[in-house]
């Protein structure tokens, strides 16, 4: 008797059991049949209407190609003017911070963001059966191109994106034509010495400018340190710096140092704005524009600094190091 009760109760528990597991595999056909009805909007199909970006150069790519009635939402960092050319437009629209969990009730039918962050919300978001596209981050102008045209098919606004790289393009040519002949050294001169050599959009722009970049000419490639007595002793024409921070920052006092002062005095100094080359879109054109008026403004190069002699240790108060490759 024992038996049997015990057989009965296991067999109770059996059929609880089957009955929940027959739940949630109803609810995960659900979710499942959500997704797919998701897919061809994100795929082109029709027009989409709830995109939300997660990343600040795919909101810029986001906020040119569509209207703000079909954006569900932009990264927070869309909203600073120092970072973001289109700061305005995202201050008119719903803002997020990157949380798995605030994307999904905002219901999207697509989400964009950069393949370089934000990995932990992008595997929910796909695990919950939301259309998540990753843009990798553009190290050149053929790359911008391709994230325009990229987008511009998701969104449905292959025409927009088509007509946004004609401009570019058009801009470009005309820069071409317009620039100078004068073989010119600009250093691309950051917060903590760093600078950008080859393989990078901001090297291009200072070559499109009609430069040689000095990191480049150095052998760096990617992002690294430039020793301050590595860019004193090879004098460029031009050190091309970001904009100052609003607060004081160690970062930014090498800025301040007597021997980056000195080479100022003999060469060009411009700030290009980092809103326009940060991310890689058509707006990156204006740092080239911003960089060819600075070439134009260039003093002859001179073998001497006026009022002052041919030698760098004297001029600034003592003897620099000896220069170390990078």
């Amino acid at each position: 008797m024992r038996l049997l009760n015990r057989w009965h109760q296991g067999a109770g528990l059996l059929r609880r059991k089957l009955h929940q597991s027959g739940f949630l595999a109803a609810i995960i056909i659900v979710s499942l049949a959500a997704t797919v009805a998701r897919v061809p909007s994100a795929l082109g199909d029709e027009p989409l209407k709830r995109i939300v970006s997660l990343n600040l150069c795919t909101d810029q790519l986001v906020m040119m190609l569509v209207g703000p009635e079909r954006i569900a939402a932009v990264s927070h960092m869309a909203l600073d003017p120092k970072l973001s050319v289109l700061a305005d437009t995202a201050a008119g629209l719903p803002i997020i911070y990157g949380q798995a969990e605030e994307v999904y009730l905002l219901k999207p039918d697509l989400v964009v963001s950069g393949s370089f962050h934000l990995s932990a919300s992008v595997d929910i978001l796909r695990r919950l059966g939301v259309t998540v596209e990753e843009f990798p981050a553009a190290n050149s102008f053929a790359d911008i191109r391709v994230n325009v045209r990229r987008m511009g098919r998701l969104l449905g606004a292959s025409e927009k994106a088509e007509a946004l790289i004609a401009a570019l393009d058009e801009k470009l040519n005309q820069i071409s034509k317009e620039r100078g002949q004068r073989a010119a050294i600009a250093a691309l001169y950051y917060a903590n010495s760093y600078t950008s050599g080859m393989d990078t959009l901001a090297s291009e722009v200072v070559e499109l400018a009609g430069f040689i970049n000095l990191a480049s000419k150095l052998g760096l490639s990617g992002t690294g340190e430039l020793p301050l007595e590595v860019l004193v002793m090879e004098r460029p024409d031009l050190v091309v710096t970001g904009a100052s921070y609003s607060a004081p920052a160690l970062a930014q006092e090498i800025f301040s140092h007597p021997a980056l002062t000195y080479l100022e005095r003999s060469t060009g100094r411009a700030g290009v704005e980092e809103k326009f080359w940060i991310c890689g879109t058509p707006f990156t054109v204006e740092a080239v524009e911003a960089l060819v008026a600075a070439r134009g403004q260039l003093p002859a190069r001179a073998a001497f600094v006026e009022g002052g002699s041919t030698d760098i240790a004297a001029d600034i108060g003592g003897a620099p190091q000896r220069a170390k490759r990078p």
